[in-house]
């Protein structure tokens, strides 16, 4: 074994020790940067209906009634419950970029079989204030795991322009309403026209920030735009009919 390698496996060995890491789940000691141990892992229930080539992604009109949709295709991996709310929270709230790197794994392997040809990857961005909290944007680490395996470079090509109110506070109609001008477009991103983005996101509700990114990209000329997200959270029908 090589002097540089044998260093590595001391500084993981005495990390581990020193260090110790928890289970995000179920708080058992794992090794450094697994984020969740195997038995908590093994019981995920993952979605499994992209593996039969069924069009997974939540579509339908109920949700987004009339509204002109601009994502061309998309798949999510699981359901908003737990684990995976906790695993969320784990990732956003406690800083655990390991978590993110977890969740880029299935990205990764979902993305794959769906076979979808896409030029270049990018995220939903955070506000400035959740950024400087968090210490990163939980989207573009999933984001950074998945170009190292499909080797697609990630462009940080959306910003938030305009502060509004939190989305999970408001029904499915005023989410469509409040993302509207909420993005842009970064100057500058002018070597898209023509070719497909890939977006991550971890949590997708109503749809509504993720199709608004989704016809700015088109405006800026991007040919197709394919969806990856992490977990799906199916909200209340309430008296409208839509969801809240």
């Amino acid at each position: 074994m090589a002097n540089s390698q044998l260093i590595t496996l001391l500084n993981y060995i005495v990390s581990d020790v020193l260090f110790p890491s928890f289970c995000a789940y179920c708080g058992k000691v794992i090794c450094n940067g697994e984020g969740v141990c195997k038995q908590c892992r093994d019981s995920i229930n993952l979605n499994t209906k992209y593996y039969s080539g069924e069009y997974v992604f939540p579509l339908e009109e109920k949700i987004h009634g009339k509204r002109k949709w601009f994502l061309d295709d998309g798949v999510w991996l699981f359901k908003y419950e737990e684990p995976i709310t906790k695993l969320v929270y784990a990732m956003k709230f406690k800083h655990s970029k390991s978590i993110a790197r977890l969740f880029g794994q299935y990205c990764t392997d979902a993305i794959t079989l769906m076979k979808w040809q896409y030029d270049y990857i990018t995220y939903i961005p955070i506000s400035k204030n959740r950024l400087w909290k968090r210490g990163f944007n939980q989207s573009e680490v999933i984001a950074q795991y998945i170009r190292k395996t499909h080797n697609k470079d990630v462009l940080n090509l959306l910003y938030i322009k305009n502060e509004k109110v939190a989305q999970k506070k408001l029904s499915s109609n005023e989410r469509f309403i409040n993302t509207y001008q909420k993005f842009d477009i970064i100057p500058g991103s002018n070597n898209i026209k023509n070719k497909s983005v890939l977006i991550v996101d971890d949590v997708y509700t109503t749809g509504a920030t993720i199709n608004e990114c989704a016809r700015l990209l088109k405006m800026q000329g991007v040919h197709h735009v394919y969806a990856c997200i992490v977990a799906y959270a199916m909200l209340k029908e309430d008296t409208v009919g839509n969801f809240s």
